[in-house]
């Protein structure tokens, strides 16, 4: 642990920390803008691309790195912590802020094949580490709050031994930068003309999301309404680990088999830098997500649905999840449960055709954004850290060391067959 009047944190991101960001490594340059004010903050992602981020220092990751991390700072922020290094973070003085908002257990089971078995195993027993040794455990969504909880009381840790409550810290809602007056999406597409309407399928295709009906949708508004185009981001994501997840060439070919390809639906192939985000949102009329299994909707918090709501932009969002329940009833967003492709292109028609209610719901989004804003979410975080610093902790590792001991060999008995079999 340090030893200067500063305290020092790490914040660990799962992505390389470059241009094009996905949702892990927005969250953690959010929780290191909200530390700053208190803290000597440094970044450490896996293949970074560069030294310096927002102004923090970048280093990357590898086994001696993090250690040598650990004995230097003060707190560690990770979505999940190497479980050697939890075992053993009495011995090296960190606070371990363990942040579980990713679902990943149930993004896992898009992908039905024996891998995904043993990674959910590796995943479950990281888990019981995080809650036996972190002394904050963050999450996004009250969902997740009630989940964590769940999860802990399996546990059965005994008297005295409970983990710490989750705290939610949702993503914060940034301010906008000044409208460049830039047409990115018109300038990439001849077929879009001046007076159309965009609807923005924004982020991934991931294959827990249901692409295929707003496509299907758009094969029955083709003939009818040629004014309205759908333009499906659909770079390659920033982490390679996550290309597993796409589905993007399925939809691509479902585009290409009802003739909608580069006509009524069109593909930008490039994941957008980051800060070049609001422009392509700000050109769009409608947002467009859906989802196709609702227990990983119940635990999502999608960081396209933050864009969403920083560009005011309205949008049709799939029913069951906290955030997006929260858009509908302030007005910001139209919920649809699982609509057949006809019933969606009627509301894409009649959303359309109806700028008054557009306008009306960008209007509400800006109010929500207002009370969603990102310091209210930073003083969230540094609250539970600073709470966590401050506690005299009599011990370090709930449920005993022998169990925890077990549970790290089996993780990495299980980490070493995955390996071997992958």
């Amino acid at each position: 642990m340090s030893s200067g009047t500063r305290r020092k944190v790490l914040v660990y991101a799962t992505g390389p920390l470059g241009d094009r960001l996905a949702g892990p490594e927005i969250r953690a340059l959010q929780h290191a803008d909200a530390l700053r004010s208190d803290y000597e903050v440094t970044l450490m992602a896996q293949r970074p691309d560069r030294t310096e981020r927002d102004g923090f220092p970048v280093v990357s990751w590898s086994r001696d790195k993090l250690i040598r991390e650990a004995i230097r700072n003060d707190v560690i922020v990770s979505p999940c912590l190497a479980p050697y290094l939890m075992i053993s973070k009495k011995l090296f003085g960190f606070v371990a802020v363990s942040d579980k908002y990713d679902p990943y257990e149930v993004e896992l089971v898009a992908i039905d094949n024996e891998r995904h078995e043993r990674e959910l195993r590796l995943h479950s027993l990281a888990l019981t580490i995080d809650l036996r040794c972190a002394d904050v455990v963050l999450c996004a969504a009250e969902q997740q709050r009630q989940n964590l909880i769940a999860a802990a009381t399996k546990l059965n840790l005994g008297p005295g031994a409970a983990p710490p409550e989750p705290v939610v810290v949702p993503f914060g809602i940034p301010d906008p930068p000044p409208q460049s007056g830039r047409r990115p999406l018109r300038e990439r597409f001849a077929q879009i003309r001046d007076d159309d309407t965009v609807v923005l399928w924004w982020g991934a295709v991931w294959k827990w999301l249901d692409a295929e009906t707003p496509i299907r949708a758009f094969a029955r508004l083709a003939d009818s309404r040629p004014d309205v185009k759908l333009v499906i981001t659909a770079g390659a994501p920033p982490s390679a680990n996550n290309q597993r997840f796409e589905a993007v060439n399925d939809a691509r070919e479902l585009a290409r088999e009802l003739g909608l390809l580069d006509r009524n639906v069109l593909f930008l192939d490039e994941w957008i830098p980051y800060e070049d985000r609001w422009d392509y949102l700000w050109e769009a009329n409608i947002g467009l997500t859906l989802h196709r299994f609702s227990a990983e909707a119940a635990l999502a918090a999608r960081s396209r649905y933050v864009d969403y709501l920083s560009a005011g932009l309205p949008c049709i969002l799939g029913r069951g999840d906290q955030t997006a329940s929260e858009f509908e009833s302030a007005g910001f967003a139209t919920l649809v449960d699982h609509p057949e492709p006809a019933e969606l292109a009627e509301l894409i028609a009649a959303l359309a055709a109806d700028r008054t209610q557009l306008n009306a719901a960008a209007a509400a989004g800006r109010q929500l954004a207002a009370e969603r804003h990102i310091s209210t979410a930073a003083e969230k975080l540094r609250a539970a850290v600073a709470a966590a610093t401050n506690i005299e902790r009599s011990s370090d590792i709930r449920g005993g060391n022998l169990t925890l001991a077990g549970t790290a060999g089996f993780y990495y008995a299980h980490k070493l067959a995955h390996r071997v079999l992958a």
